[in-house]
């Protein structure tokens, strides 16, 4: 009868009556003491059960657990696997970590083959993430990564190389982690897994922006930002703009952040993670506490705040709260403050964050000075027993230097000098960190050297031995033996000589790095500069340029006086929403870079192509005259007139102008260009128009 409801369920896919029964059979076969068929009946209902996220699915579990020791005694070791991988995953869903890791790492008593232990390996590093242990979890994604090696299966070495980036990125060893996503990356360039390499690309972002390669940085997470774009991923564009803006607020360039955190906020809420949208929030009031505007960095900051509280983010609110009460502090409301510090406390004691523990601890006793001293000094003591804890050098500066103000207005001068003293000691400690971590890179280039002599080395030494032997089965050779052991030492000394040869480049290396460190940093922000000065898609210069561009040099040639030989056009593609509604965006979109490069390829070196907004694009010609910009321009409405746009035809509307019309300013000549160009479209379209006052008498 369970057998016949299975086969109708087959064809109706009723999941409900097909998982009750999966779990009669199971009753049924447990009654006729067939324990394997029982226990594959079971777990065929468990699973449905889980997907319908069901009640019953404990109910079977529960039966499933008291078929275990029958499954042991039948050495049924696939069932066994089975259930315990079922418990695990359910444990996994309730948060229970520790729980199920117990249960992933019985399962490898029962599995043999390679997939399986990979998956379980991962499983177990998934939950030890989950439990926030670092170093397990780094550790049991390589053994998944080993076994997923063996099976050569690329797309698993891939993500779990990405995943030990992390790992290793999270307990701060930036170089490794470096060389694991290099890995990742590799990988993926050979594979087709698209979601999987802009998640490595944007992990690759974060590590080289932790160790300050900001253009590599930005590179990898624009990379990402485009593919976001071209799938229509608005929460993928939240995400990487977000990752755009922490490069530049990392930079102390706050108005270009700032514009990267408001696209975030400007996308639709609906299609943008929570917490994504928190973080653009949480950004803006930062900088504009940073910048003195509070009260538009608390209404920031408290939109952040609410989301967290109700996403139950708790790390998260630990740290807005914090951010709160510097705002209140800033704001001389100390009251205030110290409700937020006293929340910002709770909330990482919940979570267990130590290092945010430490900060609120620190914040709020700085407050506490000269309200409670006795307060500020247990708060500061259990601070500095946490950092000692977590190794927390910059925090234990900070708890020092609270602790050398609050004794000095004890007027326990002789406890203040103390900590002032291990103050600076500490303080040169942390300098010193910090040369150390800017030797790393050189440091991990000089070992690469000298495991490659090494490896010579070793292969040196092979030859030689090969040749004593040689020497002693046969006399006769000894003067050739000789001849080749003489010519292996000269290459020792060759590779001997090269070793110190590099260890000096290196250390000279060194000197040049740090001497032209400010002037390199430079040259990354220009770098930057240029994207940020781009339009994304065409490749043209935006308009924040265009207008740079016209106001230096209205201010440049209308203070020579020689200011006469100067046009500008305003360009629009006709219908162009046509296009979108009959082709879709990205059609548009290609129609636009191809619409581009022919306004692009026309110029040339003759002026500058800025997109203006849409499907309207600007034209400067310095150095032309208006029966130049004319000839220019009928040149680009010919081309795109005869261009084949994918299969589609269209055309383009033209206004030009001229300074010798009497334009004093780039928002006049700007305003004549456009009259100019709304007459090429109330004759029809497809028109050149240059301006004159009596288009601009119609106009008006």
């Amino acid at each position: 009868m369970a057998n016949e409801v299975l086969n109708r369920t087959d064809k109706n896919n009723h999941q409900e009556v097909r998982a009750q029964a999966y779990s009669l059979l199971g009753e049924l076969n447990l009654t006729s003491q067939k324990i394997v068929d029982s226990m594959s009946s079971f777990l065929q209902a468990s699973l449905i059960y889980k997907d319908l996220d069901d009640e019953r699915y404990q109910e079977i579990n529960h039966a499933m657990d008291n078929l275990l020791p029958l499954a042991k005694q039948h050495n049924v070791t696939w069932s066994i696997a089975n259930i315990l991988i079922n418990k695990g995953d359910e444990d996994f869903d309730k948060k229970h970590y520790g729980d199920a890791i117990v249960q992933y790492t019985r399962v490898l008593e029962y599995v043999s083959n390679s997939k399986s232990i990979a998956q379980t390996y991962k499983k177990i590093a998934e939950s030890y993430k989950g439990l926030n242990d670092k170093g397990q979890t780094a550790l049991f994604y390589k053994k998944s990564l080993t076994a997923y090696t063996a099976l050569n299966d690329k797309k698993n070495i891939a993500r779990i190389l990405n995943a030990i980036a992390e790992a290793e990125r999270h307990l701060g060893n930036d170089v490794i982690a470096l060389g694991y996503s290099a890995q990742s990356l590799e990988v993926y360039a050979q594979i087709d897994d698209p979601k999987g390499y802009v998640k490595a690309l944007n992990g690759a972002g974060i590590i080289y922006r932790n160790i300050g390669r900001y253009e590599k940085s930005l590179a990898n997470f624009y990379k990402a930002y485009l593919y976001y774009q071209k799938v229509d991923d608005v929460n993928g564009i939240a995400k990487s703009s977000i990752q755009m803006g922490l490069i530049y607020t990392r930079l102390k360039k706050f108005k270009e952040a700032r514009s990267f955190y408001q696209l975030t906020i400007y996308l639709p809420k609906e299609e943008v993670e929570a917490k994504t949208l928190a973080s653009a929030y949480r950004e803006i009031g930062v900088i504009d506490l940073n910048a003195g505007d509070y009260e538009s960095a608390k209404a920031m900051v408290l939109k952040a705040h609410d989301i967290y509280e109700q996403e139950n983010d708790k790390t998260k609110q630990a740290l807005t709260a914090r951010i709160l009460g510097n705002i209140c502090r800033d704001q001389k409301n100390e009251k205030q403050a110290i409700a937020y510090y006293k929340d910002s406390l709770v909330d990482a004691v919940a979570v267990g964050n130590k290092m945010y523990q430490i900060k609120a601890q620190i914040s709020l006793a700085s407050m506490l000075i000269k309200k409670d001293p006795k307060q500020a000094i247990h708060l500061l003591n259990q601070s500095l027993a946490l950092s000692n804890e977590i190794n927390s050098n910059p925090q234990k500066l900070s708890v020092y230097s609270e602790l050398r103000r609050l004794e000095k207005l004890r007027g326990n001068f002789e406890k203040s000098l103390s900590y002032a003293e291990k103050e600076i000691a500490l303080s040169s400690i942390i300098e010193q960190e910090k040369e150390d971590k800017e030797l790393v890179f050189v440091k991990a280039t000089l070992s690469s050297h000298k495991m490659e002599m090494e490896l010579a080395s070793l292969k040196e030494k092979a030859k030689l031995d090969h040749l004593e032997l040689e020497q002693k089965n046969n006399e006769i050779e000894i003067a050739a033996q000789v001849s080749k052991i003489s010519e292996l030492e000269l290459v020792k000394n060759k590779y001997a000589n090269l070793a110190l040869a590099l260890l000096l480049a290196m250390c000279l290396l060194l000197v040049v790095i740090i001497y032209r460190r400010f002037s390199a940093s430079k040259k990354r922000n220009r770098e930057l500069d240029y994207l940020v000065s781009r339009d994304p898609l065409t490749n043209s210069y935006n308009r924040r340029i265009l207008y740079e561009l016209l106001e230096r040099d209205f201010g440049k040639f209308a203070n020579s006086g020689s200011f006469n030989e100067y046009c500008f056009m305003m360009i629009d593609i006709d219908f162009f929403k046509n296009v979108n509604d009959a082709h879709g965006h990205i059609t548009g979109d290609t129609v636009l870079c191809d619409f581009a490069n022919i306004l692009q390829n026309t110029i040339a070196n003759r002026g500058t192509v800025a997109r203006f907004g849409g499907e309207e694009f600007c034209v400067v010609l310095p150095d032309s005259s208006q029966e130049i910009a004319m000839q220019v321009a009928e040149n680009i409405r010919k081309k795109v007139e005869l261009y084949n746009f994918d299969n589609i035809s269209i055309t383009c509307s033209i206004g030009v102008t001229s300074v010798v019309f009497g334009a004093k300013s780039p928002k006049e000549l700007m305003h004549q260009a456009d009259v100019a160009l709304y007459q090429s479209k109330t004759m029809g379209r497809n028109q050149v128009t240059i301006w004159n006052e009596a288009l601009e008498k119609n106009n008006t």
